[in-house]
């Protein structure tokens, strides 16, 4: 082990790695208009001059040559700030700062701003290994001021005046490059690339480079670490972001709190409307009960009278029949009497000769009329009446009878046709979804996907004039599928993707040609009828980040999506955005969730609000549904709905066969009761009078051809007549005075009939009928007892007084319901005058503070509710987690470095036997540590994802956000956002042997300070090595072994900087060793092999370069020592 120290203390050999040759520029700063050459040829060189020389212009040049954009430290020796200087600066050629117009400073340049190109090229060579390459920019102004440069490469030594010669102007640069030999980009990754694969440093190896150029103090060792060790990380673009994200989201939330506020104010008015309008509605329906209550006592006392009237009517027609049919018998009772006495009188023989002809007559009468009466009971029996005909009282009530039967046929025959008509409807219904599921089961039977046939016809049309394949173009229904395993969710699924299911996706790079077509042409389906389409123009983006996706069992938990189309990731975003519906197992969960939510029985929550139920179609019918790419249940479910239907279809057509034979029959049985109808008189039909007269007379015949004594028994047929005569009078007596009581029944009838019918006919002159007859019903409900001829004159009145009491009332409870609700509304205008535009405190404007409640709580609270919760999750919560990632990346990038400074401090000594190991320790700094807490708190408790987790989350965030706007807040701001701050750093010296821990250095304690820039020294040398992977006991090396530094021992003692160049000379590395004019230069002399001095012309304002070796100054100071001698 011993030797292997011994081995690292030996010095390199000389030349070793590739190391700077020679450098020249062209028109750089103020080395203008010739190309200016420096040639160290490996040798470390010291680069001294006056302030304002242009010492600092060469280091940039190689700066520029080797380091990115950036990250260089264009003059930061010189003290300068980051944008002091830079390229175009230097491409014009910058000396001076005067002012101007009106105050102003001005820049005073060498050459103009365009028509001009700068060259920088650099050689670097491996003697040992007789290698070498050069690398080249070019770089020039365009004509909007900003830099244009070329990247150039070689692997042999190449220079500005032998191959950058006769370039006439900037463009083209390129390939002029080219054609002579070198390898060209734009890219600087590319092109350091070239380099790194050259020489084999790390990736970090050009941040070291550029570090060490501005190393000047080395007495303090964390803050070394920081500033030179450590790279700057930019943190203001982060920060910036994560402020004007806020921005927006403080606007969304105090968008957000004036909608909950209203929406809390709101909420009273609606509900005290709720009660205001369910006691208006009852003084409303009190009134039209009032309203309503004569003209539904005119409508009964119709209904009541009418019929009444009819039948005195038909009683007093009755009476009067019968009194004509009693005069008859009686005058043909007379003069049968008449007859009798004349027969007395001639003893009886004239009437044995008269008997037979009256028998004749009377039964010739008799068969007529009982002709008529067969024909009409015939007709009686054809419309479903038997009664018997024996009396006149008979009859009468059998043509009631008619009457009645042939209304209840008419009402029989109407209700028929009407199920005929409704069976024809559900006929032409289920015929007409036959033929649809029909067409349908044979479109899924040539394709795989569930959609309808009319939506894809539409979309193979539009593909086909767009030349586009119609995978181009899928339905969002065609990139998802229920789960197998959630199969008993597919209904609810189903009903809330229904519109989105079935829009048509248009990627971003057809929407142009698809929006066209959509414009110009009617769409139609393959039968040509119109359809309506919803497309969504879709752009590519990822799925939600896991920061923010919620756990809930929800909607797209039980989703499928297609794998193998590239709009799938939008799909399955947007599902997760618009659709984040909660799959809740019990109603008593769905009642409590917060957001939008669903039960397997397709009940359907959103908004906290709208709630809403579909049962149209039954549970499982799949023949709507249309998501998924496989259609095999659909089909299977279509042809089970053919087989039903049709089934369904023969079933109705067998009842309505035997309906239409019902409404023919009713039909032929109200056309004989019209036949019927037509007997008005029963002597008509009165068939048996006439036998009952034929079976006298022939009873007489015989009596008188059987008795002795004819007088007597013609003087007793006499005295029977007589007796007949009497009763007959009596009948005609007692129907005389039955009439007169009906007539005046009937008159009375009649004027109250008059009266409700005047009552009526005001409804069809204030066009209120449909109104005022809906209340009927409420009327008859409430009174409970039918309108009759005994309580006519009592009913109507008491309904009324006590309708108009009731309705009384109800008005004094109305009051105090209209306070509270004017009182709400007032508040509401108090706290949100700007609604006073179009709202008032009054009854009259409540449909609009409704109107306004309903579309805040289902519209605006859930948008604004969404708006909130979008900016919160997707923009500030991912930058805060950006913020928070960065910086820990940070944190954990600077550790890496740390370890990776060890590994290469386990290479050197620091005293004989030992080496140093750098330890990291977070800093105890309370600002510090309360903004990482702070950071961290942020982020907790945000997949809770409610509206009292999202409120707590921006509240957190907003204290942050605070205190990174407060200008005051500026140097917290610096400190706790760079993470170079949040370590302490401190050495540990060991034991190579033993491992045994000995000295411990840090920032502030341990040994002097010398002994901390000795300790720092050896810091950089071991992360220059680490970087440039150099090996100090390889005997050859074909790494980069090139370093500049600039006043770097300005400020050490000599004897440490000599520690730290004997360092840099162990590692085999040449250095640049920039420094003013002054005695603390000489102590680099002994490890120089180049000497420059820029000087600069007061007049001509250009910088000069004077080169010496090491060997030729030592010559010169020999032969001048000699000529002294």
């Amino acid at each position: 082990m011993a030797d292997l120290f011994d081995e690292l203390n030996e010095p390199a050999p000389p030349m070793q790695g590739f190391r700077l040759k020679k450098l020249e520029i062209y028109n750089w700063g103020t080395f203008d208009g010739e190309v200016y050459s420096v040639s160290p040829n490996g040798n470390t060189t010291l680069l001294v001059g006056e302030n304002g020389s242009g010492k600092s212009t060469l280091v940039d040049a190689l700066l520029t040559l080797l380091v990115r954009p950036q990250t260089r430290n264009y003059n930061v020796a010189a003290g300068a700030t980051k944008n002091e200087r830079d390229e175009r600066t230097y491409i014009r050629g910058a000396y001076d700062r005067t002012v101007g117009e009106g105050g102003r400073p001005q820049i005073q340049y060498l050459r103009s701003g365009s028509g001009h190109y700068t060259a920088l090229l650099a050689c670097f060579q491996n003697a040992a290994l007789n290698h070498q390459f050069s690398i080249c920019q070019v770089l020039y102004l365009t004509s909007d001021n900003s830099v244009e440069r070329v990247y150039a490469f070689s692997d042999d030594e190449r220079g500005i005046v032998e191959d950058l010669s006769n370039i006439t102007s900037a463009t083209g640069v390129a390939r002029i490059l080219r054609d002579r030999g070198f390898n060209t980009t734009s890219s600087y990754k590319q092109y350091i690339g070239w380099v790194q694969r050259k020489t084999g440093f790390r990736a970090k190896a050009m941040d070291i480079f550029n570090q060490t150029v501005a190393v000047k103090d080395v007495q303090r060792l964390d803050v070394f670490i920081r500033q030179h060790m450590l790279e700057a990380k930019p943190w203001k673009e982060k920060v910036a972001r994560l402020l004007n994200h806020f921005s927006e989201l403080s606007e969304a939330h105090r968008t957000l709190v004036r909608v909950r506020q209203q929406e809390e104010l709101l909420r009273p008015i609606a509900e005290a409307g709720n009660r205001y309008r369910h006691q208006l509605e009852e003084v409303n329906a009190a009134r039209r009960l009032l309203d309503a209550c004569d003209f539904f006592f005119a409508a009964e006392t119709i209904q009541l009278l009418e019929p009444l009237c009819d039948k005195w009517q038909q009683q007093i027609q009755f009476l009067s029949d019968e009194i004509s049919r009693l005069d008859e018998l009686q005058d043909r009772k007379r003069d049968a009497i008449a007859r009798l006495n004349v027969d007395i009188e001639l003893a009886g023989g004239d009437r044995l000769r008269q008997l037979p002809g009256l028998i004749q007559q009377a039964l010739q009468i008799a068969t007529v009329k009982s002709d008529a009466r067969m024909r009409f009971e015939a007709q009686l029996r054809m419309g479903g009446l038997t009664p018997k005909l024996t009396s006149p009282d008979q009859f009468h009530k059998t043509k009631q009878q008619i009457h009645l039967r042939r209304s209840a046929l008419i009402e029989q025959r109407a209700d028929k046709r009407q199920q005929e008509n409704k069976l024809q409807f559900e006929l032409g219904s289920l015929s007409k979804q036959l033929a649809e599921d029909r067409s349908e089961l044979e479109a899924l039977q040539r394709r795989k996907n569930n959609m309808p046939e009319s939506l894809i016809a539409l979309r193979d049309s539009m593909c086909q004039d767009l030349k586009l394949a119609p995978s181009d173009l899928p339905y969002a229904a065609e990139l998802m599928s229920v789960a197998e395993d959630q199969r008993e969710w597919e209904s609810s699924i189903e009903q809330v993707l229904y519109g989105f299911a079935r829009s048509l996706l248009v990627p971003d790079d057809v929407y142009a040609r698809v929006a066209g077509y959509v414009d110009r042409t009617r769409l139609l389906d393959g039968r040509g009828q119109g359809q309506r389409l919803v497309y969504l123009k879709v752009g590519l983006r990822r799925e939600t980040p896991a920061l923010v996706r919620s756990q809930r069992d929800t909607l797209g938990t039980k989703l499928h999506y297609r794998q193998d189309h590239p709009l799938t990731p939008w799909v399955k975003a947007e599902v997760t955005h618009r659709f984040d519906y909660e799959a809740c197992e019990t109603i008593e969960q769905f009642q409590l969730a917060k957001g939008a939510a669903m039960t397997r029985n397709r009940h359907l929550k959103s908004g906290g609000i709208r709630h809403e139920k579909d049962d149209r179609s039954a549970p499982g019918d799949r023949r709507t549904f249309v998501l998924g790419w496989d259609n095999r249940q659909k089909r299977h479910a279509l042809a089970e709905a053919i087989r039903s239907c049709e089934a369904n279809i023969e079933q109705l057509q067998q009842r309505s066969h035997s309906l239409v034979g019902e409404i023919d029959r009713t039909t032929a049985a109200i056309e004989s009761l019209d036949q019927a109808a037509k007997i008005d008189d029963y002597d008509t039909i009165d068939c048996e009078r006439h036998e009952f007269e034929a079976s006298q007379l022939k009873l007489e015949k015989k009596k008188l051809e059987e008795s002795n004594d004819q007088i007597r028994e013609l003087k007793a047929n006499r005295d029977k007549l007589e007796a007949e005569v009497a009763g007959h009078k009596l009948d005609r007596d007692q129907s005389i005075s039955n009439r007169t009581i009906r007539e005046s029944e009937l008159r009375s009838g009649q004027a109250a009939l008059q009266n409700a019918q005047r009552t009526i006919d005001q409804l069809e002159t204030g066009g209120k009928r449909t109104t005022i007859e809906a209340e009927y019903s409420n009327i008859a409900a409430e009174i409970q007892q039918p309108l009759t001829i005994d309580n006519l004159g009592t009913l109507p009145g008491n309904s009324v007084r006590r309708f108009r009491i009731q309705l009384e009332k109800l008005q004094e409870r109305l009051l105090p319901i209209s306070r509270d609700l004017t009182s709400a509304m007032t508040r509401f205008l108090k706290k949100f005058p700007d609604e006073q535009a179009d709202l008032d405190a009054s009854v009259e404007s409540l449909t609009s503070f409704e109107a306004l409640h309903a579309r805040i709580a289902a519209d605006d609270l859930p948008k604004h509710e969404g708006r909130f919760k979008k900016r919160l999750n997707e923009k500030v919560l991912h930058e805060v987690g950006l913020l928070h990632g960065s910086l820990e990346n940070d944190r954990q990038e600077i550790r890496d470095k740390i370890e990776q400074l060890n590994t290469a401090l386990r290479m050197l000594q620091w005293k004989a036997g030992t080496y140093m190991r750098l330890e990291p320790s977070d800093v105890a700094d309370r600002e510090i540590q309360d903004f990482r807490r702070e950071l961290a708190g942020c982020l907790s408790g945000t997949l809770d994802g409610t509206p009292e987790a999202n409120e707590n989350t921006f509240v957190r965030i907003e204290k942050l956000v605070d205190k990174f706007r407060d200008d005051g807040n500026e140097r917290w701001r610096q400190k706790v956002i760079d993470v170079r701050n949040w370590f302490n750093f401190a050495a540990r010296e060991f034991v190579i042997e033993s491992g045994e821990a000995r000295s411990y250095y840090d920032g502030g304690t341990g040994q002097s300070g010398g002994e901390k820039g000795k300790l720092a020294f050896l810091v950089l040398v071991a992360a220059i090595a680490y970087q440039y992977d150099l090996d100090p006991t390889a005997k050859q090396s074909d790494r980069f072994q090139f370093v500049m530094v600039d006043e770097m021992f300005s400020r050490s003692d000599d004897q440490h900087a000599e520690y730290a160049l004997d360092l840099f000379e162990q590692f085999g590395l040449q250095l640049l060793i920039v420094a003013p004019l002054d005695a603390k230069a000489r102590v680099t002399e002994p490890y120089v092999g180049t000497y420059l001095h820029v000087v600069k012309d007061k007049q001509t304002h250009r910088s000069e370069l004077l080169s010496i070796t090491a060997e030729e100054l030592a010559q010169s100071d020999s032969a001048s020592t000699s000529l002294n001698d």
